[in-house]
């Protein structure tokens, strides 16, 4: 992709906690599409941004890509440091966590800065050591390769080699062109796709294809089209690369427009190679406050299904007295928000609450709360403290979480167990600080 260095402070994480190759299995399967995650930015304003939460909630991510890496003349860096340095102790265990639940981890290589392959392509001997060994000491899966600066053909088809011959078939070998490339057209790289696949292409797992920022639109299937139908590259190779807000770079498509394209791409090519993401601390719909929410409706959208049922949505809620008419307890289950400042259950009332009739007892999964940040107000509405009980009949109550120190924008409870016809928040602290209203934007409960 264009890894342009956002102007998020983009320092990262690195540290001494080494990532395993992993002991589960992940990867694609016959009914189920890659979802890859570009992770650039891994701090925004200071707080560190973990990709855990991709797995924490169950999204469907197959390929976490993490980066910058650069192969500089003196040494190797993550983005702006060293990738052992103490900053990144807690991404590198985020991520061995990750793989450890059965996400494919690899680091991708180069982007817009320019030198890395010039330098594997001039003077191999001095920087494939470095490269490779960055591979060992953190446990890579694979690596995406990112050139967007001359490299001639030789000098990629010499380091595919030996990343093959050093780590073996199983390890992952990405490439990131533009999505031009893989039609005989404009290339950022210098070597020519089409040549490569034929040359090397046994041993390249698939080629994250750049559907944005000039080079390409996933606002319909005929960019990808015209790929396959050259009939080189298959789609089980071909992964559909797209920005994940608007901010990133030029080609956003709207959520709606992107998953009619990738329903229509899986109903065409049963083997669709699936859809990568550039880039992950601000994907929409969740934006910073839950940018795991992009991976989610991503999965949902190649399942050929809206993803998990909320069995909230749009039933009866009763609540606390309203701050205003339009900021009833219905608008926490109407399923949005997006729609301002009154799309929300606001109270104001000494004791707050929310509660949501399911209509009959359910075996219940998990509860997803979208706080304050979600609907787009400030992170210091969020809600700092609250309980959630459920219960078969209205009267008598059980205590399934207590929160007493949240700051995020959307939280996830676990329910497993629960057999509940009635699902109650009660907030104890509404904000971070003396704000007085509790703000929830939406209550969704899950089987």
């Amino acid at each position: 992709m264009l890894r342009k260095t956002i102007a998020f402070a983009t320092a990262a994480l690195l540290g001494a906690a080494l990532l395993s190759t992993g002991t589960a299995q992940a990867g694609t399967t016959a009914d189920s599409k890659r979802v890859v995650v570009y992770y650039q930015t891994q701090y925004v304003n200071g707080t560190y941004v973990s990709p855990k939460a991709l797995t924490d909630n169950n999204t469907g991510v197959t390929n976490v890509l993490v980066g910058a890496i650069h192969l500089d003349q003196d040494t190797v860096h993550l983005n702006d440091d060293p990738p052992d340095a103490a900053k990144f102790t807690q991404m590198w265990a985020d991520l061995h966590a990750m793989q450890a639940a059965g996400v494919k981890v690899s680091a991708f290589v180069g982007g817009a800065a320019q030198g890395s392959f010039q330098r594997l392509d001039t003077d191999f001997a001095t920087y494939y050591p470095r490269l490779k060994n960055l591979v060992t000491t953190y446990g890579l899966d694979g690596l995406d390769l990112d050139v967007e600066e001359s490299m001639s053909q030789a000098g990629i088809n010499r380091l595919i080699d030996q990343l093959t011959a050093d780590f073996g078939t199983g390890f992952i070998i990405t490439l990131a062109p533009v999505a031009t490339a893989l039609t005989g057209g404009g290339n950022l790289s210098g070597f020519n796709y089409e040549t490569l696949e034929r040359d090397r292409g046994a041993n390249i797992d698939w080629y994250n294809a750049q559907f944005y920022c000039g080079w390409g639109s996933m606002a319909n299937t005929t960019g990808y089209d015209n790929i396959i139908n050259r009939g080189l590259f298959t789609p089980s190779k071909v992964v559909a690369g797209v920005v994940t807000n608007s901010a990133n770079c030029s080609g956003y498509v709207a959520l709606s427009t992107l998953k009619n394209t990738l329903g229509a791409l899986v109903a065409k090519y049963p083997s669709f190679g699936g859809v990568d993401g550039w880039e992950y601390f601000n994907s929409d719909p969740g934006g910073t406050s839950a940018p795991w929410q992009w991976a989610r409706e991503m999965t949902s959208a190649m399942s050929g299904s809206s993803g998990p049922v909320n069995l909230a949505l749009n039933k009866p809620a009763t609540g606390s007295t309203a701050c205003a008419t339009s900021e009833g307890p219905a608008k926490a289950v109407n399923g949005s928000v997006s729609g301002g400042n009154s799309d929300k259950f606001c109270s104001l009332a000494s004791s707050k609450w929310l509660q949501v009739d399911l209509g009959s007892a359910r075996a219940l999964g998990s509860v997803e709360i979208s706080h304050a940040s979600a609907g787009g107000e400030p992170t210091s509405y969020n809600t700092k403290a609250f309980t959630l009980q459920t219960s078969t009949d209205g009267s008598t109550w059980t205590t399934r979480a207590t929160v007493t120190n949240n700051t995020a924008g959307v939280t996830t409870h676990s329910l497993a167990g629960a057999v509940a016809r009635y699902v109650r928040l009660t907030v104890t602290t509404p904000t971070q600080g003396t704000d007085p209203a509790a703000r929830i934007y939406e209550l969704k409960v899950f089987a």
